[in-house]
């Protein structure tokens, strides 16, 4: 039985907030930076979501002991005010509750995502099923992976780009969900559709210091909203149609490895409407009967050639991750919390029932 694709994706991201973990150093661990969350408190959060999504609710299982305490004492906060957690604590948590995922996810094939999870009756949520809940869950921990890379970036002097998303080892190259062609898109290909539309809204309420690079030690907002665009036109018109490149983006010096710049905002923001425009179609019409065809050669040889399937899974992984980022450098110029992920509108058609709006961010 092959494990679905996007379930590989959730236990890749599972990896790569492991590694943000990590890259956090010790002085920004335990104490809040400007607006931002402490990376303890982020890394707890995260861990309550998964544990609950995927070992409770769609696994049928027990809560973490240490994690339903610090759940229980969290809540009983003020709204606003952080649980003082131990760092090493979080970690071994989180470490925890991953592993106990994966079993789940490893053990379940597509017929099992697609069933409902029957805890939500009666509410707003009603009809969710476990698939959607693996979606939402690789884009929760990718938004918040983000986060915590912004953190570190605050503080560490060398290295600080935590290059997210990734390896993605076990959904790159690693061949495409058994799909048929139908009505309703693969859930990664949604989850891609849900991850456009976020990006954008956060790109939109970003304010202008953050737009502009105020943060010294942070990428400007414009160069990460330019450095998404000109990935979603080499991906998807230039490699996957063999278009010419946008001129602007062609220019830009936005791709990863290019020396720092900081774009004009406006101009970065209107390449990513005329790319995503340009590609929205062509991601639309993907289904799994496509996953397998090469659409680019990689600039890293051991990766090899990259399929649908991998653009697609790199693409979602990325806009969630630099998503993260934009809100994180957004809150520190005072932004309000986009509460990624959003609403998955897109995911949420993967869904028995349209009792499951999808609504709210981290807490829906």
């Amino acid at each position: 039985m092959a494990t679905p694709l996007i379930s590989r994706l959730l236990i890749d991201a599972q990896t790569e907030f492991a590694r943000a973990i990590e890259h956090v150093p010790g002085p920004a661990r335990g104490r809040a930076i400007g607006r931002l969350n402490t990376a303890t408190w982020a890394i707890a959060h995260t861990t309550e979501f998964l544990d609950y999504w995927i070992n409770v609710d769609a696994g049928g299982g027990d809560r973490d002991p240490r994690q339903a305490a610090w759940g229980e004492a969290q809540d009983a906060l003020p709204k606003g005010d952080a649980l003082p957690t131990s760092y090493d604590e979080a970690a071994q948590t989180f470490a925890r509750v991953a592993e106990r995922a994966t079993v789940h996810l490893e053990s379940w094939d597509e017929a099992d995502l697609r069933e409902v999870v029957h805890e939500f009756a009666g509410s707003s949520w009603e009809g969710t099923t476990r698939g959607y809940l693996v979606a939402r869950s690789v884009a929760h921990l990718f938004a918040h992976a983000g986060e915590l890379s912004v953190i570190a970036s605050l503080v560490l002097w060398d290295e600080r780009d935590l290059g997210l998303p990734g390896e993605l080892e076990w959904s790159l190259g690693a061949g495409s969900e058994a799909v048929d062609a139908g009505d309703l898109q693969p859930a990664v290909v949604r989850l891609l559709l849900d991850a456009r539309e976020q990006f954008v809204r956060v790109a939109d309420a970003l304010p202008v210091p953050a737009q502009a690079g105020a943060f010294d030690r942070l990428n400007a907002g414009s160069w990460i909203v330019a450095h998404i665009a000109e990935q979603d036109d080499q991906y998807w018109s230039v490699h996957a149609r063999q278009l010419d490149a946008d001129p602007w983006l062609a220019g830009a010096s936005v791709k990863f490895g290019d020396p720092e710049s900081r774009p004009d905002y406006a101009e970065a923001r209107a390449a990513l409407d005329r790319s995503f425009e340009r590609s929205q179609s062509y991601i639309e019409g993907l289904d799994g009967t496509q996953f397998d065809t090469v659409l680019r050669r990689s600039r890293i040889p051991e990766r090899g050639d990259q399929t649908a399937a991998d653009l697609v899974v790199l693409q979602a992984a990325h806009l969630f991750a630099l998503a993260g980022e934009l809100a994180a450098i957004g809150s520190l110029a005072g932004a309000d919390d986009p509460g990624l992920p959003g609403r998955l509108a897109h995911v949420t058609l993967g869904n028995a029932s349209a009792g499951c709006d999808g609504a709210g961010g981290d807490g829906a």
